[in-house]
């Protein structure tokens, strides 16, 4: 098996002065700019469910989940690292082959990993990324007064999680994994372009929506001090409004910039879907006052709260 998975993880030729698979360590180059460090754990039962997608969409997810992070930095992904537990007979070559169709898509090098047994499926990557001189953006430079913009329309992987979940329990309705909510939750896509360009254009906070965009616009309004009024919620057809705001993984950028700044074009002069205006940053209100408000009122919550 490790001959076998090495085999198919050796695809990308190393940097020159770089080591990868087949050492107790990968040798990595410095970073062009600051570098930048993620890890995320996907565990089955609790971040997905095999009777509702594939391995290989798992091993897809895991890596594009953490390509995410490094784009909500403003960064460039470049090498990844991933350990994988499993009951005995589990096809990891499935699993791996979605992890290798993201490394490829991103053009990021997987150099190494571990394996072990498990009692069921546990995906731990850990990415590197570099900020190749622009600087980190972080969830705490937003200021009062600037515009919150979202890379695109919200809710449609928590649309596609509840088609799944009724196509499984409608055995005779089976859900089609090229439905574009299905395929939303299976196989989410980072926002690496578009994280990398917010940091050029000089967004000031940027945070990916994975625990739902009232959770994470939260997180931000906090780290900066400041508070958001959503004045416009861009909901993915086939989804609601309370997904958009609640649902969570879509892994789309919210980030602010300094008024003024023609956001949209910039991006589409890029060849980059347009940003869509979803709020203003504001005076925090002091006390116990929402940090998040939706068109004045405050915001619903919801979204992903972790148990731990």
């Amino acid at each position: 098996m490790l001959a076998r998975l090495r085999g198919a993880l050796s695809t990308r030729v190393p940097r020159r002065g770089e080591v990868h698979l087949g050492d107790d360590a990968a040798v990595l180059r410095p970073a062009r700019g600051k570098a930048l460090f993620a890890v995320d754990v996907l565990i089955e039962g609790v971040h997905f469910d095999l009777l509702l997608g594939s391995l290989e969409d798992v091993g897809w997810k895991s890596l594009e989940v953490n390509v995410s992070d490094i784009a909500a930095m403003g960064g460039i992904p470049t090498h990844a690292v991933c350990g994988v537990g499993a009951p005995p007979g589990t096809p990891l070559d499935d699993l791996f082959s979605g992890l290798m169709a993201s490394a490829d898509h991103h053009g990021l090098a997987l150099v190494g990993g571990d394996l072990s047994v498990g009692p069921a499926v546990f995906v731990s990557v850990a990415i590197l990324g570099e900020t190749a001189g622009t600087g980190p953006v972080l969830r705490s430079g937003a200021s009062v007064g600037d515009v919150v913009w979202c890379t695109g329309a919200l809710g449609s992987s928590a649309a596609g999680l509840a088609r799944l979940r009724a196509g499984r329990a409608e055995a005779s309705a089976p859900v089609s994994t090229g439905d574009p909510l299905v395929r939303a939750y299976l196989r989410p896509s980072a926002r690496a372009r578009e994280g990398r360009f917010a940091a050029e254009l000089g967004a000031t906070a940027m945070i990916d929506v994975s625990d739902g965009l009232v959770r994470d616009a939260g997180h931000l309004a906090a780290e900066s001090g400041v508070a958001i009024d959503l004045e416009h919620v861009p909901v993915a057809p086939g989804a609601t409004e309370e997904l958009a705001l609640g649902g969570g993984e879509d892994y789309e950028l919210v980030f602010s910039t300094p008024a003024g700044l023609d956001v949209e074009e910039a991006f589409a002069g890029e060849g980059l879907q347009r940003p869509i205006r979803i709020g203003r940053c504001r005076e925090a209100p002091e006390g116990h006052g929402a940090l998040v408000t939706l068109r004045g009122a405050p915001a619903p919550l919801g979204g992903w709260v972790h148990p731990l």
